[in-house]
């Protein structure tokens, strides 16, 4: 394999995205197996009233992990970007050694430590011989970002590419540390052209694991955020999530304390819900209010 800027249209696009997904999880320990993997009901879900706390847990869980992993550290005005946007940064360095149809007869196992590792650790490439689908694995992998500061990947990164580069699929299953953090990220980003899109799987606010992706975020911490979504949910399925009213974040546990979102399921089913306060939130159907407990 050799060096190349292969694909730097594909990851200008996502570092200029508005917001992007990331995996969460806690941030004890460091084994792979707490990496968030989404197994749960993939067909469209129909909002209702037996669904509706669940459905709105999941909105809320996706709203926050939209504005955590929000690419744009700009938006978040975070002194630090989150660990999901240095990945996303790195992420053109692991694509330079992709390099489809380079030699017919390269090596199945390649090192590229010295190429991708520049601060210490290893990375091994495992490909097919046209080198069109592949893993990297990654130990204690540390990348310099730049600014001064080293961000350490252990796990593995699979990708698929197109023989002619029209295309990169890359699965990014990898514990990352920076900054004295350290978090499990579940992450797909998958470009065409120069278009791309972020999915990540990651733990809800009830600890259940959830996938995000076709994430749309504005806002500031200050007037709220306008967030729109794709959200999966274990139990029931996805629906799509639209705020019609700006949600800020200030609660202890994480829960959005003011704003309202729009759910649309299954057979132009809908749900508003409408986050009040720290411990309470109302979903309205079809004119009727309930009100829920976090």
């Amino acid at each position: 394999m050799k060096i190349t800027y292969l694909f730097s249209s594909f990851f200008l696009t996502i570092i200029l995205l508005q917001g992007c997904g990331g995996g969460g999880g806690d941030g004890g320990g460091s084994t792979l197996s707490n990496i968030p993997v989404y197994t749960g009901a993939t067909t469209e879900a129909r909002v209702d009233t037996t669904n509706s706390e669940d459905l709105s847990t999941a909105a809320g869980s996706g709203a926050l992990q939209a504005v955590v992993a929000d690419a744009a550290s700009v938006f978040a005005a975070r002194p630090v970007p989150s660990l999901e946007a240095k990945l996303l940064e790195i992420a053109p360095r692991i694509s330079q050694w992709i390099i489809p149809g380079d030699n017919a007869y390269a090596a199945k196992i390649t090192d590229v430590s010295t190429g991708l590792c520049d601060a210490g650790g290893s990375a091994i490439a495992d490909t097919n011989d046209a080198e069109t689908v592949g893993t990297f694995i990654f130990t204690d992998c540390a990348m310099s970002d730049g600014v001064g500061g080293v961000m350490v990947l252990n796990g593995t990164v699979d990708y698929t590419a197109a023989a002619d580069l029209s295309s990169l699929s890359m699965v990014f299953r990898v514990t990352v540390s920076y900054v004295g953090e350290s978090e499990f990220i579940n992450m797909t980003i998958a470009c065409s052209g120069s278009s791309c899109t972020v999915t990540s799987d990651f733990f809800g606010l009830d600890d259940r694991v959830y996938r995000i992706t076709g994430i749309s975020l504005s806002g500031n911490p200050t007037s709220g955020f306008y967030i729109s979504a794709t959200i999966y949910d274990p139990d029931h399925g996805y629906v799509t999530m639209t705020t019609s009213s700006p949600i800020t974040f200030g609660c202890p546990t994480g829960v959005p304390g003011t704003g309202v979102v729009v759910l649309n399921g299954a057979v132009s089913t809908l749900a508003t819900i409408s986050f009040g306060s720290c411990s309470a939130y109302t979903v309205t159907i079809d004119g009727v209010g309930y009100l829920f407990n976090w």
